[in-house]
């Protein structure tokens, strides 16, 4: 099987990429780089070698990169009806990112030239920016309905960023720092984040990932943390390249390039690194399994194949399961949300302040802070309860649209009329769980550093994965 989410290519470049560099720099005016425009139909510039990351022109079954300055990109495939969908695809992040132009390009007659080409300036991103968007990939935010994304739009803290049939996506937080990451998302997958710079040195980073596989390349670590959180298990992960896949029955797979991911679940810790990949079945209980660096492409490919057979004859199940969950939890958040909406006066004015660079201090909006966060509280309990069962579904129409888990639920409904019907009917939960997230980006941003643990107590461990965002 091919891995079509993969990892970084190693830093070499051959001799004909680097002489494609200097042609289409020499394209441009003097001296300077060539840009590559997020609406333009042309083809992306070489990457850096050192930087870029690469789609495969081709199916190799290892998970080496080709050679830096590959075109080509693969077409995703859709799942057939009634079998496993194909593996994820890869989100490459060639585009938008200029070539290196060499110091000297050899000439015909194997000589060099005596004046020198300079090298371009490095490419300054925001933090959140989609530096690659392929197909149907869109940013759900609060106040506003889901919007569609592409290469060069911002996707900002408690964003929830999805990709659709045969899409992919890459973000850059803060890749090139300590603590930063680059973040590939690949179809059918959901999450969001958040991160904060303590110093130069340590950022804290929580990555919610809800539905899908994500390949995440963190750069080294010194004192800061990178977690993130799935269904039921937490990745505790220092400066390494890993990838995380997940089936709709909460099966996980880690696989780790370099570096080492602590997993734990359940009280048990399991730690994926070179040679060992970890895994976490539906029937619970993480897994070690030797897996030699080279087969990681090929084992991982197999493990996603299998999981998603496996899974098949039960997606009808878990759509019940899953539907269930949402007409269950939906009368508590939809409660907890119109009292979280009574406190927009707060709100307002911590997403003014917080606007206009006000820096806050602990002994602002004591009184506000204190009628908020039990509301908030409230809405973060049944927000945790409700968004993966959410965007599971969303991933669960996908399938069933190719076939699979069509039938008639358990309370009677058909899948047809259920699925039918999906969108309209929770674009009011989705705008909602939208607000709930920005009230808890407004809220921590006012508390001023403060822990959010102390805001709600023990409480906090129900709230299972959710609770890595109230750490500090």
């Amino acid at each position: 099987m091919k891995s079509t989410i993969g990892p970084w290519p190693h830093a070499t470049r051959p001799a004909l990429a680097l002489l494609l560099a200097m042609v289409l720099a020499s394209t441009t005016s003097c001296g300077g780089s060539r840009q590559t425009s997020a609406t333009s139909s042309a083809a992306p510039a070489a990457p850096s070698a050192a930087t870029a990351i690469q789609q495969p022109a081709g199916t190799p079954a290892t998970p080496e990169a080709p050679a830096a300055g590959t075109a080509a990109q693969p077409a995703a495939t859709a799942p057939v009806a009634g079998t496993a969908p194909s593996t994820p695809p890869e989100a490459p992040g060639t585009a938008n990112q200029p070539g290196a132009v060499p110091a000297t390009v050899p000439q015909a007659n194997g000589t060099s030239p005596a004046a020198s080409q300079p090298a371009p300036p490095a490419v300054q991103r925001q933090l959140g920016e989609i530096v690659y968007a392929e197909g149907s990939v869109t940013i759900q935010r609060a106040g506003a309905p889901a919007e569609r994304a592409d290469i060069g739009s911002i996707v900002r803290a408690y964003d929830v960023l999805v990709t659709g049939p045969k899409s992919r996506a890459e973000v850059d937080l803060g890749s090139g720092s300590s603590g930063g990451a680059s973040v590939k998302l690949a179809a059918n997958t959901a999450f969001y984040f958040d991160t904060k710079e303590l110093s130069d040195a340590q950022r804290k980073t929580v990555l919610q990932l809800l539905s899908g596989a994500l390949a995440i390349k963190v750069d080294r670590l010194a004192n800061g943390t990178f977690q993130v959180g799935t269904d039921e298990a937490v990745l505790g992960v220092r400066g390494t390249v890993f990838i995380v896949d997940t089936v709709p029955d909460g099966s996980l797979l880690v696989t780790c390039e370099s570096g080492a991911v602590a997993v734990t679940e359940g009280g048990q810790t399991t730690t994926a690194k070179p040679g060992g990949v970890v895994e976490l079945t539906e029937a619970g209980g993480l897994k070690l399994l030797a897996v030699q660096p080279e087969d990681l492409a090929s084992y991982r490919g197999t493990w996603t194949a299998d999981a998603y057979k496996s899974f098949a004859p039960r997606a009808l199940t878990y759509t019940s399961t899953y539907a269930a969950a949402l007409d269950a939890g939906r009368p508590a958040f939809d409660a907890a949300y119109a009292r979280l909406k009574a406190q927009k006066p707060a709100l307002d004015a911590w997403r003014t302040a917080r606007a206009s660079g006000k820096e806050p201090r602990f002994t602002d909006w004591i009184a506000e802070k204190k009628a908020v966060s039990g509301v908030l509280f409230d809405c973060l309990k049944a927000l945790f309860a409700l968004e993966r069962p959410y965007y599971r579904l969303v991933e669960l129409k996908t399938l069933h649209d190719a076939g699979t888990g069509v039938g008639a639920l358990k309370d009677g409904r058909t899948s047809a009329a259920y699925y039918s019907g999906f969108t309209a009917s929770n674009a009011n939960l989705a705008l909602g769980m939208a607000g709930v997230r920005e009230a808890l980006l407004l809220f921590s941003w006012a508390s001023a550093g403060s822990p959010l643990g102390e805001f709600f107590g023990s409480k906090a461990a129900s709230l299972g994965t959710g609770s890595l965002l109230l750490e500090e």
